[in-house]
């Protein structure tokens, strides 16, 4: 018995195609609370946030507690991508399944990206390349959740109820 169906519903697949866009912007509005109160480098290292610690220390204060939460959420956001893709690959929607790869691989991209602008002490450079990897990342997710919500391959672009009455059955001979 496979502990997943063969079939995603396009509706589960509507749903989970939408959580990754709303955590795709959770880490952007996390992004921005770091870069507007200057948490940059609250956590000064990377991947560690000190040079002996995963988690901030007391001594790193508020802006170590905001820069770990937006990196916290890095994980959550792949949890996300990750069962967007499965969703994806188990359903009907091939043509989705490109938008659902570049969706998860740009997380890894993004982490290094975001490694990087710690490691360059904030370089507007990397920080701006970072910030528009994410812009990029969530028209993705958006455009995945969009055209999840379309009809499927194999559907018909207008379902049968949609018809006028008056032509029901005019085009059935």
């Amino acid at each position: 018995m496979p502990v997943l169906s063969t079939v995603v519903s396009p509706r589960l697949l509507t749903s989970v195609a939408f959580a990754n866009v709303l955590a795709n912007g959770a880490i952007v509005v996390t992004g921005g609370a770091v870069r507007l109160t200057d948490s940059g480098l609250g956590c000064p290292t990377w991947p560690r946030c000190t040079g002996s610690s995963l988690v901030p220390t007391h001594r790193l204060g508020v802006h170590g507690a905001i820069e770990f939460t937006n990196r916290t959420l890095t994980f959550v956001l792949t949890v996300v991508a990750i069962l967007t893709l499965l969703a994806v690959f188990r359903s009907a929607r091939r043509d989705l399944r490109p938008l659902a790869v570049v969706s998860f691989l740009g997380i890894p991209a993004q982490a290094l990206l975001g490694g990087i602008t710690v490691l360059t002490k904030l370089n507007p450079w990397t920080v701006a390349a970072h910030f528009l990897l994410s812009s990029v990342l969530v028209a993705v997710a958006t455009v995945l959740w969009l055209r999840s919500r379309e009809p499927g391959v194999g559907e018909p672009p207008v379902r049968a109820s949609s018809v006028l009455p008056m032509y029901r059955g005019r085009f059935e001979e």
